[in-house]
């Protein structure tokens, strides 16, 4: 599944690493990273319970993978393609009943001095057929980011995570601190 951000100019499937002789002190391409508070979701079904009977969804950012291309060219403008792949798993409770679940993400893209310059918000779709418990999806997308210079490409990072409430972000940190 592809797709591309839409607050930024989409350049159509680029998945080439960062090699371009022209480009070889800005090779490397933005870090990625996956927030620690929003790294997990669970959902659980209306009401006070909170144990594991009340669980619908248990999901979790597992990974995420970046490979990057340049602007080249003499007349090209300074920007950094990316081709940005997050890896989900999600794991049904005794509490779904539907054997499908939509829930939100975000990727933000940070610049060097910290600024949040895009973010969007996306939905990762899981379905379990048969008596399946646990699944797992990768969802791609090449976002554009113009550049003052393609020296400055490094100094990016790609933020990603679960879009929780306040309820949902409050129980990930006591889960952490419990562990």
């Amino acid at each position: 599944m592809t797709r591309a951000l839409l607050a930024l100019p989409v350049v159509a499937a680029l998945a080439a690493g960062c090699t371009s002789q022209q480009d070889a002190t800005a090779a490397q391409c933005p870090s990625g990273g996956i927030v620690p508070d929003a790294n997990v979701l669970v959902q659980f079904r209306d009401g006070p319970g909170r144990d594991v009977t009340d669980v619908i969804v248990q999901a979790q950012v597992v990974d995420t993978r970046i490979t990057c291309e340049y602007a080249k060219g003499r007349n090209a403008k300074p920007a950094v393609t990316l081709d940005l792949q997050i890896a989900f798993a999600a794991e049904r409770g005794p509490a779904e009943r539907a054997r499908r679940v939509r829930l939100p993400y975000f990727v933000a893209i940070v610049d060097g001095e910290r600024n949040i310059v895009a973010k969007e918000t996306f939905t990762a779709d899981f379905e379990w057929a048969d008596n399946r418990v646990r699944v797992g999806r990768v969802d791609q997308w090449e976002p554009h980011i113009p550049l003052r210079s393609n020296f400055d490409g490094p100094s990016y990072q790609i933020l990603v995570g679960f879009q929780l409430t306040e309820a949902q972000l409050a129980w990930n940190r006591t889960q952490r601190g419990a562990r």
